[in-house]
């Protein structure tokens, strides 16, 4: 007789091992730490230390909001699911539409901005031209996202860890040589630069569907790994931006550990650049895997479409020039973003009055008190996101 070690679900007409509560924590984790971080200190240094360790704590917090909303309605729901799917069956087809436009949208440029990033840091690593890096990167990614969530959640759980570690290890190196002038540095005029890129940065809710997705036993367990998951990532960001600004000031690179390596070499540029891989690695499969699941979830179309679907078109975008990294953050992190999660809040609204499930032990008390901040800084960001692009 077979030993099964761990309880079983069936997902997706496939039975899996349910994952543990860490395993949760590292699927959202790996999916936030991307390449979002590496653009961080660079929007950062623009409007000032204060100003930007002010403002991720702010959106972590909307961002933690958010997340826990989104996990309220994954508890809800009687069936496997993506953002799109959810949107379908409590608004409607119009809200399916348009949150399958955004979030495909949304996943697409994400996926691209790790393609450019990977190429720019491995390049800086190896040497060679970041172009080949880009498409060599791309190739190896898309391996893991056909073969399927098992192999990346090992992957990104390892991935995550080491990141985690590495950015800690960074951060304290560098917090030592931290110059004051650089600490009493503001500038008002730059005061929305950061606002898509941050939010870019600490997205990761396709994440918290998923994670839900193969750990549906204790809705107090999930509970918890969305809100360490979330928080996580929001510690480390400033704890990396205030050390990374406060040794480099206005001439933090975009891609910050390409200017870390320039300034410190050695193994700062070697830790900086790998630790810069390994985030853009893990946030590529999570969110390749999110995307492919956005196509067979709630797009009903087969595996090997879905795979095609997933992996061809940023390679597409990359060979057509799209590698602005920091500008393909900010559109995505301000507009696509905040529409996914203004819909989102919407269809909690209706999941908690027509939910399959009773999620009452998930956790959320008081709806509206994190429903309203998520409303207003997403709807601002949008807006702000698109005066920039005609600005």
């Amino acid at each position: 007789m077979v030993q099964i070690d761990r309880p079983v679900v069936l997902h997706q007409g496939v039975y899996k091992k349910i994952s543990s509560v860490p395993e949760a924590i590292f699927m959202i984790t790996g999916m936030t730490i991307g390449a979002g971080v590496l653009g961080l200190p660079y929007v950062v240094a623009q409007v000032g230390i204060k100003i930007g360790l002010v403002y991720i704590f702010v959106l972590g917090m909307v961002m933690l909001f958010l997340n826990l909303i989104v996990g309220d309605i994954a508890v809800r729901t009687g069936e496997q699911l993506q953002l799109p799917g959810f949107a379908g069956k409590y608004l409607g087809k119009w809200a399916k539409g348009l949150l399958s436009t955004t979030t495909v949208l949304s996943a697409y440029g994400v996926l691209l901005a790790y393609v450019v990033g990977e190429g720019i840091t491995l390049s800086a690593l190896f040497g060679g031209e970041p172009m080949y890096w880009s498409l060599g990167f791309w190739f190896i990614g898309s391996i893991f996202i056909w073969r399927g969530l098992q192999t990346v959640k090992v992957v990104e759980k390892f991935f995550s860890f080491l990141v985690m570690a590495i950015i800690t290890v960074l951060s304290f190196y560098l917090l030592p040589k931290f110059q004051i002038t650089n600490w009493a540095w503001m500038d008002y005029g730059k005061i929305f630069l950061p606002y898509g890129v941050i939010l870019f940065a600490l997205h990761a809710t396709p994440a918290v569907v998923e994670a839900h997705a193969l750990l549906p036993g204790s809705q107090k367990h999930y509970h918890w790994a969305v809100v360490i998951g979330t928080l996580l990532p929001m510690v480390l960001y400033m704890l990396f931006a205030a050390a990374v600004v406060g040794v480099s000031g206005l001439s933090t690179t975009e891609v910050a550990t390409i200017g870390l390596g320039i300034k410190f070499g050695g193994w700062v540029s070697v830790a900086g650049n790998l630790f810069a891989a390994l985030a853009m690695a893990t946030g590529f499969m999570g969110m390749g895997m999110a995307l492919k699941q956005t196509w067979m979830w709630d797009q009903k179309v087969r595996t090997s479409v879905a795979n095609l679907f997933t992996i061809s078109v940023p390679a597409i975008l990359f060979v057509l020039g799209l590698t602005n990294f920091v500008a393909i953050l900010d559109v995505v992190g301000g507009l696509f973003i905040g529409i996914e999660a203004v819909l989102m809040v919407l269809v909690c609204v209706k999941a908690r009055r027509k939910c399959d499930i009773d999620g009452s032990r998930f956790g959320i008390k008081y709806f509206w008190p994190l429903a309203v901040p998520v409303l207003i800084v997403f709807s601002i960001a949008s807006v702000v996101s698109v005066i920039k692009m005609f600005v």
